[in-house]
């Protein structure tokens, strides 16, 4: 029997809910409702009473003696870092991705905040506190560093959603942590940046998205404005565009390049994937025969902290 894309979603959405690993499961960092600590490769960080919870995956090819990249991989709002770890390593296949290119994979799990459910907040605060995600992230990345040989010149920063807006954040005001990022159907909030830091993204949307438009809307800037906020702050040449159609028009490739440290901007934009209009989604069909998990790893795997 072949099933179709969407049918394959209902399918393992319907089995996390008998699982009892519902996407709808909230999470209050160490009292979680998400039930984290089942999930294999489940690790805690604790700092003054406060818990933070993320889930590591470790490629069969890790090797302790080489230092190996790290992907940090942030899920969208309210939801659960083991139910979007199960969702992106096993149906979306990233760990395998990560086996293949050999790199760690991190799913950190953000905590409840003012809007009463859990989601990420891209702004740093500036305290030495695990309820700053900033500050977590960099205490993330030493935890894993502290059991795991990791090429901290290579660490980058992805993720869905709000997940997006979180590594959009760290571009932001951890240059020196993140080598680069890359964005599935997120946004850029609007921050102030670290003028002497420059990050290289790549960021995928879809061009019927109604959750975050592409054109903006009075909560959201559009997705062009960012691109305009970057090539501005890494100082890339607006002259540099290569666009390109791809998927015989369906999806349009934009590509700027030549900023400072040789940074570039990718914009993949998403007019229709599996024969519908491309949504707010973490995109999965194929771009001219290269999955884009595959163009996402390539991308930043071109980038370092020590180029």
């Amino acid at each position: 029997m072949k099933f179709t894309f969407n049918t394959l979603i209902l399918i393992y959405l319907l089995t996390s809910i008998i699982l009892g690993n519902s996407p709808n499961d909230k999470s209050k960092g160490g009292d979680s409702e998400c039930n984290n600590a089942i999930a294999d490769g489940y690790r805690i960080i604790v700092q003054d009473s406060i818990t933070r919870e993320y889930i590591l995956y470790v490629p069969h090819s890790y090797d302790g003696d080489m230092p190996t990249p790290l992907v940090i991989n942030f899920h969208g709002f309210g939801d659960c870092a083991a139910q979007y770890a199960k969702l992106m390593g096993e149906f979306y296949k990233f760990n395998s991705l990560a086996d293949q290119n050999k790199f760690l994979v991190a799913y950190p799990q953000a905590i409840m905040r003012e809007k009463e459910d859990v989601y990420w907040d891209p702004g740093d605060d500036g305290s030495e506190s695990i309820n700053n995600d900033v500050y977590f992230t960099e205490q993330l990345i030493y935890d894993i560093n502290s059991e795991y040989k990791v090429d901290l010149s290579r660490v980058y920063a992805v993720g869905y959603s709000n997940g997006g807006m979180m590594a959009y954040g760290l571009a932001c005001s951890r240059g020196d942590l993140i080598a680069a990022i890359g964005i599935m159907s997120g946004i850029m909030l609007k921050s102030e940046c670290d003028e002497n830091e420059y990050t290289s993204i790549i960021h995928f949307h879809g061009a019927a998205d109604d959750v975050l438009p592409l054109e903006g809307n009075q909560e959201f800037p559009s997705v062009f404005d960012v691109v305009n906020f970057w090539l501005n702050h890494n100082n890339i040449p607006a002259s540099s565009l290569v666009t390109k159609e791809l998927n015989g028009g369906d999806v349009v490739r934009y590509e700027y390049s030549g900023g400072n440290k040789n940074t570039s901007f990718v914009l993949y934009i998403i007019k229709r994937e599996y024969k519908k209009p491309g949504g707010h989604v973490w995109f999965s069909d194929d771009i001219n025969g290269v999955n884009p998990n595959q163009i996402l790893w390539n991308f930043l795997s071109r980038y370092s902290l020590d180029d």
